[in-house]
């Protein structure tokens, strides 16, 4: 009989999280007995017992999110090479470990849940001009993604200079001039953006309440709404919510139009290379689509089992 798996995902405040009800519907699509369990760590030294943890067996594979995923990766042996990347490998803090060969192997599959929602949504990355919002943990690893699918330029504007500075090297080193450092409250340059992927903490969870969105429009208001709105871009926040997160709820008041594309679940597998559509407008469910697809994908590295991610998304949806 198969031992029932060990899984589970570490953070602090990760108690709204969705993953539980995501990986409940991966244990069922691939008929595996097991359990997901959220491990809520004040510090780092917590999170670090639950590493030991799983290098002693008594898990069997973990997803990581703020703010541990630069120490999983410090923590880790080894790093699985993405092959997506022509420079071999781009390493990123991790969000997903697992043991192999008696090391402990730290990946990131937030990337791949970027290019999987994207696809799925029928956007064409190709030539067009993005700007990255956040340099943290997801950022790092959609920013190579975002170049990778053909992305013409990124900018990375975050509100520490230093780490999207530092994020702009690197991308630079695999795709030479393909990356600019943006200045955060800076406008000039951002009213052609094509694509907005908000990668940042704001309004993280938080209803979009009057309250909370003149909070964020005191943060956010350098951005050129104005511009925006009469040639929308598309914004896909990598937050998620029961209908629009706060930036989007902010975007829609300063007019860009719903893409409701992620509005309804799925049924279909994404294909590979979707029709071209001009991205427009705040793309829905872009966060649980993408925290979808980056699951299946550690479910897949835990398990060796592939699970169709558009059930899963199906799973966290409001019907």
């Amino acid at each position: 009989m198969t031992e029932p798996l060990r899984l589970g995902l570490i953070g602090t405040g990760i108690q709204h999280s969705l993953s539980p009800r995501l990986h409940a519907a991966a244990l069922v699509l691939a008929d595996l007995p097991g359990s997901y369990e959220l491990f809520d760590c004040a510090d780092a030294s917590a999170a670090q017992a639950v590493f030991a943890r799983l290098r002693r067996g008594e898990l069997d594979g973990v997803n990581v999110t703020t703010p541990f995923k630069a120490l999983a990766l410090q923590s880790a042996d080894a790093w699985l090479r993405t092959a997506r990347h022509k420079a071999g490998v781009f390493t990123q803090p991790a969000n997903t470990l697992f043991m192999e060969d008696n090391r402990l192997v730290a990946s990131s599959t937030d990337g791949h849940g970027l290019v999987a929602a994207l696809l799925g949504a029928q956007v064409d990355l190709v030539g067009k001009r993005v700007l990255l919002l956040g340099a943290g943990g997801a950022a790092q690893a959609v920013a190579a993604e975002l170049l990778a699918l053909g992305a013409d330029q990124v900018r990375v504007a975050n509100r520490t200079p230093d780490a999207a500075a530092a994020l702009v090297d690197r991308l630079n080193t695999v795709w030479p001039r393909s990356a600019i450092a943006h200045a955060w409250g800076e406008s000039r340059g951002l009213a052609g953006v094509d694509v907005i992927v908000h990668a940042t903490l704001l309004g993280h969870g938080q209803p979009p309440t009057p309250d909370v969105l003149a909070d964020l429009a005191v943060q956010l208001g350098w951005l050129p709404w104005e511009a925006w709105a009469a040639r929308p871009p598309l914004l896909a926040d990598l937050l998620y919510a029961a209908d629009l997160t706060p930036l989007q709820a902010l975007a829609q008041a300063r007019g860009l139009p719903v893409d409701a594309r992620l509005g309804e679940a799925p049924i279909e597998e994404a294909r590979i290379h979707p029709e071209r559509r001009e991205p427009k407008g705040i793309l829905q469910y872009f966060g649980q689509a993408m925290l979808a697809h980056q699951a299946a994908r550690a479910f897949q590295l835990w398990t060796g089992q592939r699970v169709d991610a558009l059930r899963m998304l199906a799973a966290i949806l409001p019907r």
